[in-house]
């Protein structure tokens, strides 16, 4: 489907929907709980649902209501499993440590653009915890075939923190010790993350400068009540439009948040907009409008609307932490450069960072999304600053992390 995108700015009132990051890996630690959970602000998404059919061929049952309430199901009655992770790289990297738990074969497989993304990273650190790993070519369908059999497990997380996540989700409930040694970690505010979830769901990992990971054997997840918070990568978009043009507030952030994409405060800041903390909410307005320098290396799903901030300002802005980019939905590093090309911005890049040379405008143009959700979305952020439509190719992909963007944009919207 095409989306046309008329220029506009944006006022009113938004609901953030709930972070998927939080919802899957509260989703996968309450499958393999004690007892029922409660996961309260759930909202749909193709990765969650990715998750949710994991959780359920798993054993788990589900119901659906305003909260969502989880029943595991047992681990040592399943053989012979198929998992299929869709396009949701933490579904994939979680579970295939996860999958380690259960008796017999668990074969992960995926689809769309998750099936050209790399495997390697994940066997070198599965082997590294003695798990037996079958991949043809080193190409997903994963075959995981036993258990944990190594206390000391030591690999590079230089390509994904969501390898370690899985590794520290599963390591409570394995009958050992273990201690994790991480070398190179990247989005380390994710790993926070999972701790975080992992503690309130009863187990505790202790760790040494975010290096080496020590988790204790014979631990357990006990059900419970668990509020899921709203997304700031979904709010990233909304926030930006206001800073570049008009003002919204954005219902139900946590301002305290151990989300990496909350950085964008940071961004907004030294691009010179109005913000104010309010008890539930962000409002931001469009005021200065200043070049700046930002690293991304912890946060790249930013990386989109950040472009148009540096789109938005007049001069030379700089956003380094570019080699996160190129193994996300698409080549981001590529696409952004080929997205942004056809709206008349000059970029470059220059080691590891991307060089925006803003003029406060841009162009219409009809761009593709490339299969890839946050570049469906920026592309709309981005009429804010252009004199004509801009027509996106194939937004349906939003569906993978926020099926409302555009409903709820279009609904704030003023034409100029």
């Amino acid at each position: 489907m095409n989306k046309s995108i008329s220029p506009y700015k944006i006022q009113g009132t938004v609901k953030a929907p709930a972070s998927k990051s939080y919802l899957q890996r509260a989703l996968a630690i309450a499958s393999l709980a004690q007892g029922k959970s409660v996961l309260k602000n759930g909202s749909f998404s193709s990765d969650v649902d990715a998750v949710i059919g994991i959780i359920q061929t798993l054993g788990s049952k589900i119901e659906f209501s305003n909260n969502w309430t989880i029943s595991p199901g047992k681990r040592n009655e399943l053989e012979n499993i198929v998992l299929n992770a869709g396009e949701s790289g933490l579904a994939l990297r979680m579970f295939s440590s996860i999958a380690a738990l259960y008796n017999g074969y668990v074969e992960i497989s995926g689809s769309g653009t998750l099936l050209d993304r790399p495997i390697t990273p994940i066997i070198e650190a599965l082997n590294a915890a003695g798990i037996q790993v079958v991949a043809k070519n080193h190409k997903l369908p994963l075959t995981i075939n036993g258990t944990f059999q190594n206390n000391k497990i030591a690999f590079d997380s230089s390509f994904s923190s969501q390898i370690l996540t899985g590794l520290l989700i599963a390591a409570p409930l394995l009958e050992h010790d273990t201690e994790i040694i991480v070398s190179n970690l990247v989005s380390r505010p994710y790993v926070e993350m999972t701790i975080d979830i992992m503690r309130h769901f009863g187990a505790i990992v202790k760790n040494d400068h975010f290096e080496r990971f020590y988790i204790q054997g014979n631990q357990h997840y006990w059900g419970c009540e668990y509020d899921v918070e709203s997304d700031w990568s979904a709010a990233a978009n909304f926030l930006v439009t206001a800073a570049v043009s008009g003002s919204i507030s954005v219902v139900g952030l946590n301002s305290n948040s151990l989300q990496a994409d909350r950085a964008i405060m940071k961004a907004l800041a030294l691009f010179g907009a109005e913000i104010e903390i309010q008890s539930n909410s962000i409002f931001v307005k469009q005021h200065q409008k200043k070049p700046f320098v930002f690293d991304a290396t912890d946060c790249p799903d930013l990386f989109p609307p950040l472009v148009v901030l540096a789109a938005a300002a007049n001069g030379r802005s700089v956003i380094s932490g570019t080699h996160r980019l190129i193994h996300k939905e698409s080549n981001r590093l590529e696409t952004l450069t080929h997205l942004f090309s056809k709206l008349g911005l000059k970029m470059e890049t220059e080691d590891n960072n991307l060089i925006i040379h803003g003029s406060g405008k841009l162009k219409g143009a009809l761009v593709d999304s490339y299969g890839d959700h946050r570049l469906a979305m920026c592309a709309a952020v981005a009429a804010t600053l252009t004199d004509l439509p801009v027509e996106i190719s194939n937004t349906d992909v939003v569906g993978k992390s926020y099926p409302d963007f555009f409903k709820n944009l279009l609904k704030q919207s003023v034409p100029t």
